[in-house]
């Protein structure tokens, strides 16, 4: 993101999970479009997983400088022509997604036991 590669994020916003756990946008310094938008499905549990990422090594000290604690930041390359993102998706396993297994490549022996049942 911060070299210039498209990303999905037209604004962020540097708070810690105490700011964002009370759900108040209001406390937020957000653009007034967002003060407009509903919280997801499972906002808590889901910023407190986000917050245990932000909380190793790596990201302490390689990304936060990208927007600390209390700043904004807009100017992103914001493109989501290319990878659509969708949220809570379902994939429901049909038979169609089942693939058949070549015998000449069967490397677990699975058709050793038919081969022997024909002969």
């Amino acid at each position: 993101m911060n070299i210039g590669a498209a990303t999905s994020f037209r604004y962020v916003t540097g708070v810690t999970l105490g700011d964002v756990v009370g759900m108040d946008k209001a406390a937020l310094d957000l653009p007034e479009d967002y003060l407009e938008a509903e919280f997801c499905e499972d906002f808590k549990t889901r910023a407190e997983i986000c917050a245990r990422t932000w909380d190793r090594p790596y990201p302490q000290e390689m990304l936060m400088d990208i927007v600390p604690l209390g700043t904004s930041k807009s100017d992103w390359n914001f493109d989501v022509s290319k990878h659509k993102r969708v949220l809570n998706l379902v994939h429901e396993v049909t038979d169609e997604d089942n693939i058949k297994q070549d015998k000449s490549i069967d490397v677990y022996g699975r058709f050793d036991d038919e081969e022997e049942g024909e002969a």
